[in-house]
Formats: C-alpha cells, sequence, structure tokens
C-alpha cells in the first residue's frame, strides 16, 4: 500500500476509486484515513491539515499519523510540502525533490521512543533507541520520483535542505537571512518532525516541496495569501500527474 501525506492546498485524491474512510486508533490519538485505489494501486491518504485544514501545522499529531500510516500496511509515504523559497532560483511554481532538513521547531512531540509510550514496532526493543538520520530522505523512493518527473516531462529540482518552522505564523526576512545563511533552500511549517518519525518507523519516506512564494525579505512586498493559492491551483495538475507516475513505478519495482 502507497501513502501520501498531502499538505495546504491539496485535500483530495479526485481520481481515488473504491473510496472509504478508515478511522485508526493509535496510542497518540484517533486518525481517520482514506483508503483506496490509483492506478491500479492500493493508497493511504491523508491531509495532514485534515479536510478542512483545521489543524494548524503547529498541532498537528505528527505521531499519531505516522503510526496510522504503519499500522494499515503503508510500505512507503510521499509527501508534499507547500513552502516558501529561500534560494532566489526556488521561484513559485517550482517543485523540489528534498534532499536534507534543518529543524528550527520548538514544543513539538518529535520521537516515538520517548521512555514513555512504547509504539510497539517490531524492529525496536522499546528501550531507549537512537536512529539514523544520514540519508533522511530515502534514496530508493527519490529515484523512483526522479525517474517520473522525467517521463512525464515534469521540472523537478534534484535536491534541497527544507526548514522547518513552527508557525502559524511566516518567518522574518533575519530568520530567513539566518536559514539561508546555514544552507536552507526552502521553508514550511510541516516537514519536522514527520520525517524524523517515519525513519523512526522504518517507514520510507520522500518528500516533494512546492514553492509557493519566496520567503520572507527575498521578494517584493508582504505575503498574500491569494497570491499562494493561486500558486497551488496552478501546480496541482502536474504534481498529481508526477504522483500518479510515481505510484505507477513504485508498483513495477515492488514486482521485480
Amino acid at each position: 500500500m502507497f501513502g501520501l501525506i498531502t499538505g495546504s492546498g491539496f485535500y483530495d485524491i479526485p481520481d481515488l476509486d473504491e473510496r472509504a474512510v478508515e478511522p485508526v486508533e493509535t496510542p497518540y490519538g484517533a486518525v481517520a484515513l482514506t483508503t483506496g485505489r490509483w492506478r491500479g494501486e492500493d493508497v493511504v491518504f491523508l491531509p495532514r491539515h485534515s479536510a478542512d485544514h483545521s489543524i494548524p501545522p503547529h498541532a498537528i499529531d505528527y505521531r499519531a499519523n505516522i503510526w496510522a500510516l504503519h499500522r494499515v500496511g503503508a510500505r512507503s509515504v510521499l509527501a508534499t510540502a507547500v513552502s516558501g523559497g529561500i534560494d532566489p532560483d526556488l521561484r513559485p511554481g517550482r517543485l523540489v525533490l528534498i534532499s536534507d532538513f534543518l529543524d528550527f521547531t520548538s514544543g513539538r512531540a518529535t520521537t516515538f521512543f520517548d521512555g514513555v509510550t512504547d509504539p510497539g514496532f517490531s524492529h525496536s526493543s522499546g528501550s531507549v533507541t537512537h536512529t539514523d538520520m544520514t540519508t533522511p530522505y530515502d534514496p530508493a523512493m527519490r529515484a523512483v520520483i526522479r525517474r517520473a518527473a522525467e517521463a512525464e516531462s515534469i521540472d523537478l529540482v534534484d535536491g534541497g535542505v527544507y526548514c522547518t518552522t513552527n508557525g502559524p505564523r511566516f518567518e522574518t526576512p533575519a530568520e530567513i537571512e539566518m536559514m539561508r545563511a546555514v544552507g536552507g533552500d526552502l521553508v514550511g511549517m510541516t516537514g519536522y518532525p514527520e520525517v524524523a518519525l517515519a525513519a523512526e518507523a522504518a517507514l520510507p519516506y520522500a518528500a516533494i516541496g512546492i514553492i509557493s512564494n519566496p520567503a520572507a525579505g527575498m521578494g517584493a512586498g508582504k505575503l498574500a495569501a491569494s497570491d499562494i493559492v493561486a500558486v497551488i491551483e496552478q501546480v496541482a495538475d502536474p504534481l498529481y500527474r508526477l504522483i500518479g507516475r510515481v505510484i505507477e513505478l513504485s508498483r513495477v519495482g515492488s514486482t521485480e
């Protein structure tokens, strides 16, 4: 089963067949997952802000989401991340295959291995566990996404360091300048701890950044929500084509 987590502006999969909502109880709270078939593959789908965009980024139950996807049998997870461009070359509308991250969040529950609740993963003893993060975004998945982009003739920036902030406010120009100085390429509010939790759950994970706007101080004027929405609508078709081809290629790879 292919797992899909989507962010702002992407709350449904129009072509999802045999659709059903499956409530999943987790040690961290209940999660409503949507299952179905897309491009001939079983898919489990989760809009991380909920279908009505009612959950702000700092309040998302990232542990419950990843645990639920693992529980229902997702073998991998592809996430989307609407982002601001720190690198001046990352203009609105560009898609970025994220390769690393920087964490600027605070107050979030960032690990399953907190010494309080045993997540029950078969690959862990439940004791103190240190998870390697040398390649936080799965290399095999990233290779499939690159192939899918080439097959669909979609321009995809191969690599970018994603900075995560708490939100829901946007960042200041000084904060963005700091992130740029330490190697950040794009910025958003939801990528962490999602990526780290997927690694702890031994769930291959990749993320596509959708550049919706220049980050604060990188463009002229203030950030306008209407401009961000317009960019999201513009990239919806190529993004869904890309994800659909990723699913097809993943299915072929799983049978080889």
